[in-house]
């Protein structure tokens, strides 16, 4: 495989690939800092995203119509996938860009058409801020160890991913770098989030930021109805009992793959007493930003809640709900007295809540050290230029 792939032109224009477009905030940040960090470190002059119009994005650097997003129907699963094909008529390079997109492939999977579109253009395939399995299948990761084999470079969120590509063969330039939220701070100015949040008017009651998740196709309906009560009922009690204000964010707020019904159960039981919000998806990344900035704690289920409460300096939970919850808290060092287990009771959460709103201990890893890493996804790829430090 040729190393760099062309040089500096193929950082000129990548189309970028992702689970775009799903109303995720966690994946729709991914884009912001992608394109931040892509023309800063690559010199990236016109990144092309493999998704609908999103705010902060130019609109003509989305090549997907939000028609295709509407549903989970095969006709708009085949226009998003045909969509991002077309996408690579005007593409130096195809990335993929954050998230777990290295876990399922079916066989007719658009990996494969990505693959021989890499090797009859000689244009580089790469991936940055991923993570690499748990594969949901021999199957899957028997495809999946075909297009790792092919990509040249491959930057990894997490150390047990890193473990994963190299078993599966990985031939390219391998990294261990950090997910992408880590740079959202370079990427975003935050300060002027805060100043937003800090204009409000001020409580002197603590408030609590709680993100959920309504759909988890790993654990049973039953499991997973206990692991949303003793959430809602922990969350209720502090309401309730220990004057507590709570933020409802919704980071998913997809019709079908969505939060919305469970961040709605949660909401509808607070108490009358207090000032509770809630904030959506669809009210922007920089909206959600904003108000985890006025949040003295955070309970997630959320991945990126969590990381996004932790790059802020927020003293957060998380409930893991998937294998790459463990391996965040793994990777920045979280306090055992702040881990929750997978379905977790009403007592364990509200105990561990109570820890967070009074003196909760930091994660290991100092923040900007995580943010160094998240930056390795792109300073230790063939494409960088010589830029100012960050």
């Amino acid at each position: 495989m040729a190393s760099g792939g062309g040089g500096a032109a193929a950082a000129r224009s990548p189309l970028i690939v992702g689970y775009y477009g799903m109303r995720n905030a966690g994946d729709n940040a991914f884009c912001l800092v992608l394109d931040h960090a892509l023309r800063r470190y690559w010199g990236t002059e016109s990144p092309l995203f493999a998704a609908p119009t999103l705010p902060g994005l130019a609109p003509e650097a989305c090549t997907l119509s939000g028609r295709w997003f509407t549903a989970e129907r095969t006709t708009l699963r085949a226009g998003r996938v045909l969509g991002k094909l077309a996408g690579l008529r005007h593409a130096s390079m195809l990335l993929f860009g954050g998230g777990s997109v290295f876990r399922d492939m079916g066989p007719l999977s658009e990996k494969r058409a990505f693959s021989w579109w890499s090797r009859m253009t000689g244009k580089p395939m790469a991936a940055v801020g991923v993570s690499v399995g748990p594969f949901v299948s021999v199957a899957a990761e028997r495809r999946l160890g075909r297009v790792l084999r092919r990509i040249e470079y491959l930057a990894v969120r997490d150390a047990a991913s890193y473990d994963r590509a190299l078993a599966a063969g990985c031939r390219g330039r391998l990294v261990l770098a950090a997910d992408l939220a880590g740079l959202l701070p370079e990427a975003i100015d935050v300060s002027a989030l805060r100043r937003v949040a800090d204009g409000e008017t001020p409580s002197l009651r603590p408030r609590l930021g709680v993100t959920v998740v309504g759909r988890d196709p790993e654990l049973d309906d039953a499991a997973r109805r206990r692991r949303e009560d003793g959430i809602i009922e922990a969350v209720r009690a502090v309401a309730d009992h220990d004057g507590v204000d709570v933020t409802v964010l919704v980071f998913n707020d997809h019709p079908e793959r969505g939060d919305n019904a469970v961040s709605r159960r949660l909401a509808e039981r607070l108490p009358r007493t207090g000032t509770h919000r809630v904030v959506t998806a669809a009210e922007g990344v920089g909206a959600l930003i904003a108000a985890l900035a006025q949040c003295d704690a955070c309970l997630h289920v959320r991945l990126h809640g969590a990381i996004f409460s932790y790059v802020l300096g927020i003293p957060f939970a998380l409930v893991p709900y998937q294998p790459k919850c463990d391996d965040f808290l793994e990777e920045i060092g979280q306090p055992y007295e702040l881990r929750l287990p997978r379905v977790p009771a009403t007592a364990e959460v509200r105990a561990v809540i109570h820890r967070l709103l009074s003196h909760p201990s930091p994660p290991s890893l100092d923040r900007e050290a995580f943010a160094e890493r998240a930056r390795r996804n792109f300073t230790e790829a063939p494409w960088q230029v010589a830029r100012a430090a960050a």
